[in-house]
């Protein structure tokens, strides 16, 4: 079976039709795309982060692990780098003509779209930062659509690559947690041979390519308390780390502060216990780490699912790049879930908020709407 060259991309809405276990995914800064794909039908599931001690392959977490959304590890069972070999083997393959499994994700409306649920939220999680109880609160929302009937994952994931030549582009889909496709400026975690690093990210502005991008204390803030989690969460492990000043990156329409903390780690077969300190970050949960996510499980209102968690190829013995699962969608049978959020401060105003988060949402919206 060959497509014309403009639809190739559309073979992967055949994958998540089948239900099949895969990842299609595009590094920060690479031409070439790689597919991660399972042959067997069952991923590996675990329940704690330090079960991804010595494991390989392809790692999706969620936010708050559960029952319900564990952590998937798919299978890499066939790895394949660059569209001419991923395009080759799945013209010949002949796994595609199995019969459908009948995928074990279905879609319930969320509450969490609509405004006022926003704003009974954020009077909630701003309350208690005046209050002075904790520092950082990150406040999410989805926002949903009925799929158009011409929609394609894997011609949303082709545009994201185009225009996001900076992010990590991810189109995915398995049993467990359904099928997500994300553009991600954040890394979580990135080694090989012993040299880590990690991001602290945060802060958002709408910006046009070329506007000089100017950080109120905010902003700044909110970026330094990242920051501050990072380099005590990394010395709590033993890892002692250096970072870079706050730089501007751009992603799409937006700009974010980053600085990027590097490290050695001398035995990185334990990376589970590593990823245990680091996620959730501040840049998608707050701070202090453990009240804010008790705060934000009991408050906001909604299950993140996967959104907030993280993703990426594992391999400790080789390369490892994780990063964190933000600017992404949900995809189901009829609707799109889109999510985005941002971080809240004593110094926030509602509005503005919310704006942030249709800025974010436009990061996805943009190559569904092409």
């Amino acid at each position: 079976m060959k497509f014309r060259e403009h639809l190739k991309y559309s073979f992967f809405d055949l994958l998540i039709n089948k239900n099949i276990s895969f990842v299609l995914y595009r590094l920060p800064g690479e031409h070439d795309v790689r597919l991660v794909l399972q042959t067997t039908d069952q991923s590996e599931t675990f329940l704690s982060l330090s079960d991804l001690n010595n494991k390989k392959g392809f790692v999706i977490a969620p936010f708050q692990i559960s029952k319900t959304a564990p952590i998937v590890l798919i299978q890499p069972d066939i790895v394949l780098t660059g569209e001419e070999s991923i395009f080759n083997y799945l013209y010949k393959s002949s796994f595609t003509n199995n019969v459908n499994k009948q995928p074990a994700v279905f879609f319930e409306e969320s509450k969490a779209t609509r405004f006022d649920h926003y704003q009974k939220g954020y009077a909630k999680f701003h309350d208690i930062l005046i209050e002075e109880s904790l520092k950082k609160l990150v406040l999410s929302r989805t926002f949903e659509i009925v799929r158009d009937e011409n929609f394609s994952a894997g011609l949303s994931f082709e545009r994201a690559c185009e225009k996001y030549p900076d992010n990590f582009i991810f189109l995915c889909n398995n049993a467990q947690s359904g099928a997500w496709l994300g553009c991600s400026p954040e890394v979580l975690v990135s080694g090989q041979n012993g040299n880590w690093k990690t991001d602290a990210l945060a802060g958002t502005k709408k910006t046009s390519k070329d506007d000089e991008v100017i950080w109120d204390n905010k902003n700044r803030l909110e970026q330094q308390i990242v920051i501050e989690y990072m380099q005590e969460q990394l010395l709590k492990a033993g890892i002692e780390s250096t970072y870079s000043e706050p730089k501007t990156i751009r992603s799409g329409n937006l700009a974010h502060l980053k600085s990027e903390f590097t490290f050695q780690i001398d035995d990185s077969s334990k990376i589970g216990n590593l990823l245990n300190l680091l996620h959730p970050s501040p840049a998608v949960c707050g701070f202090p780490k453990k009240e804010a996510f008790d705060f934000i499980i009991e408050n906001e209102g909604y299950d993140r699912k996967y959104y907030s968690g993280f993703l990426g190829y594992l391999d400790v013995d080789n390369k490892t790049d994780l990063f964190v699962n933000l600017r992404c969608m949900q995809i189901f049978k009829q609707n799109l879930r889109l999510f985005a959020g941002g971080g809240i401060l004593p110094s926030s105003e509602l509005i503005s908020e919310w704006k942030e988060t249709e800025y974010k949402l436009q990061t996805i919206l943009s190559i569904i709407n092409e």
